[in-house]
């Protein structure tokens, strides 16, 4: 009777290990150049992320406007992607793949030329919330693709690129952010991103093919409201909250209304959510299906995932802010130092993907974090006054090593935990809770260096940048924090995931 019980788990194993040994099934080249076209859309939306940032002295003085208007232009931007991509479940259960798709390069292309054209403020603002509405179509969009159309040996890999898109955009932002601050009018920019995107329109034309059938969806009005209360209340929460502690570091007036104003957004914004949550769960079509958070090992996935995307926005933030103001180096040098990193990412994402195909999630992803662990140390422990560019180039290439390979499979095996027909409710979770990720991390990050640099006379005096580099130093030990629970997230997961199979 023993072996009559075992047997089916041995043949299950056995299957699985000819399926891993087996050679790969080929890609066909019209999925290639759709994960291309909607790639290029959705790297173009999340560069500007970080890119903006570089240029904001730029805009301040060119607008005559303070640094907690110009910040909207990420924050806005943040908001309206967090609030699209939970839409793209509903989308791609109700409207053509190809449709989707020429909505959000629309969005994309008219966000450039009205950043082109800008003429004040507003204007630019209401480029970036095209920009936003775009990317958060086309982001959710390219992994849908690969879900749907990869051949099931390929989806790691094919995950690991599109993951490509997300872990090195941001990384590159500080970088090509500089070079159009040193040697070209800002507004260049949008112009030199058009044919991007006008190549992407061509290869999305002749390539996007439909991989599931639409069906009949409902879109409840009241949903859409709630979550849109939830999200913009719990932004203004954090940033309010930057604001009351950056207060009460200066001894200002008024941090204690601030501090009210914060706990009352926080109130409204869980208010919400909660609302949002239980009206999902009795309704017959939902905008996101939450019940794919049923799965235990699918939400120390997410968890993990945020916490990893908090760590690496946390760094493309404060590494050009603290190169510039805390050691002296100019934007394009900062931007520079982040440059290596990135691209190495770029090359080991695919590669991690792969590994995860034949190998399984556990020892790619676990290998990985610990080379994250292992950057975010090196910061946290060796970075201080006297150290040098070269050291935080260094130390932000070995994170970067490691994040570029954990990123990319830990949403893939998190995906991996749901059924086929949630897929797409997971990714749109993975994606929303991504840009919701970088908002509050670039927050938090903002805070410790403000409140460090609050009473240190003005940018550019020694008091100022021994408080900068302090400030920065507080920042890198909290990302180190981060991604230890990161990795305790992980080993839950494939506690949970062990047990399951124990189970089979």
């Amino acid at each position: 009777m023993t072996e009559q019980r075992q047997n089916p788990g041995v043949i299950e194993q056995q299957t699985h290990h000819t399926v891993r040994t087996m050679q790969p099934e080929p890609i066909p080249r019209t999925l290639i150049l759709s994960i291309l076209a909607t790639g290029i859309m959705a790297f173009i939306g999340i560069l500007t992320e970080t890119l903006m940032n570089v240029l904001f002295p730029i805009l301040m003085g060119e607008f005559h406007i303070s640094t907690s208007t110009v910040q909207w232009l990420t924050t806005g931007y943040l908001l309206v992607v967090s609030l699209v991509v939970p839409l793209s479940s509903y989308l791609k259960r109700k409207l053509p793949v190809k449709r989707i798709f020429l909505t959000a390069i629309a969005l994309c292309i008219a966000g450039c030329v009205v950043g082109a054209c800008t003429l004040n403020f507003p204007m630019l603002m209401c480029a970036r919330i095209l920009q936003g509405g775009g990317t958060g179509i086309a982001l959710p969009l390219m992994f849908n693709i690969i879900l749907d159309q990869a051949p099931r040996s390929r989806i790691g890999q094919l995950m690991g690129v599109g993951s490509l898109v997300v872990a090195t955009a941001p990384a590159l932002g500080p970088t090509v952010g500089g070079l159009v601050g040193t040697y070209l009018p800002w507004r260049w920019i949008f112009v030199i991103l058009l044919p991007f995107l006008l190549i992407a329109l061509g290869l999305g034309i002749a390539n996007i093919q439909q991989g599931s059938p639409t069906v009949e969806a409902h879109l409840n009005p009241l949903h859409v409201v709630l979550m849109a209360v939830g999200f913009v209340a719990f932004v203004f929460a954090i940033d309010e909250g930057g604001a009351a502690i950056t207060a009460f570091s200066q001894g200002a007036p008024g941090a204690g209304g601030t501090a009210v104003l914060a706990v009352v957004l926080l109130v409204v914004s869980v208010a919400a959510l909660v609302t949002f949550a239980c009206l999902s769960r009795r309704s017959f079509s939902p905008l996101v299906r939450l019940g794919v958070l049923r799965s235990v090992p699918f939400r120390w996935h997410l968890l993990a995932y945020v916490l990893l995307q908090i760590s690496m926005i946390g760094f493309s933030f404060v590494i050009p802010n603290s190169a510039q103001l805390g050691y002296g180096i100019s934007a394009l040098a900062s931007g520079v130092l982040v440059l290596p990193g990135a691209l190495l990412g770029a090359m080991l994402a695919p590669v991690s993907g792969s590994l995860l195909d034949r190998q399984g999630p556990v020892k790619p992803i676990t290998g990985a974090l610990a080379i994250t662990l292992i950057g975010v140390l090196l910061f946290s422990v060796f970075v201080n006054d006297s150290s040098t560019a070269l050291e935080l180039g260094i130390f932000y290439f070995v994170f970067m090593v490691g994040f570029s390979m954990a990123f990319a499979n830990t949403m893939t095996s998190g995906l991996n935990q749901v059924d086929a027909q949630l897929k797409a409710d997971g990714n749109a979770l993975f994606s929303t809770f991504q840009q919701l990720a970088g908002a509050v991390s670039t927050t938090i990050l903002s805070v410790f260096l403000a409140s460090a640099q609050a009473g240190h006379g003005e940018p550019g005096t020694a008091a100022y940048r021994a408080a900068t580099v302090a400030g920065a130093h507080h920042g890198y030990i909290f990302l180190t924090i981060v991604v230890a629970c990161a990795c305790l997230c992980m080993v839950h997961a494939f506690r949970y995931m062990k047990r399951k199979d124990a189970l089979v």
